[in-house]
């Protein structure tokens, strides 16, 4: 049997396109999976404080609910001043059983 180029290009593209498709999924879960910087903790320390929370708050949830916020999301807005529960990490959130909302 002999190979041309004509009979494996099919495969040398699909190929390529696989690898393609790959590199764009370790790009685009390497994106968002990025620690936020600076300025974005920073923005989001303010949202914690104007909802009320001591410093140290990292998140917020509502005491009507077992979804959980960063501070600066706009969900986070929405709940009612008395609902408000702070929380200083993502675990504490977690082992009280709140489930984290991304914005």
């Amino acid at each position: 049997m002999k190979l041309s180029l004509k009979s494996i290009l099919p495969y040398i593209l699909a190929i390529f396109i696989l690898a393609l498709f790959i590199t764009a999924f370790y790009i685009g879960n390497y994106y968002f999976n990025q620690t936020p910087n600076e300025e974005q903790e920073e923005t989001n320390t303010q949202a914690c404080l104007a909802l009320g929370c001591p410093e140290g708050t990292i998140y917020v949830g509502s005491v009507n609910s077992d979804k959980y916020y960063v501070c600066d999301c706009h969900y986070a807005d929405t709940i009612l001043p008395e609902n408000i529960f702070c929380f200083s990490s993502e675990s504490e959130a977690i082992d009280l059983g709140y489930v984290k909302v991304e914005c």
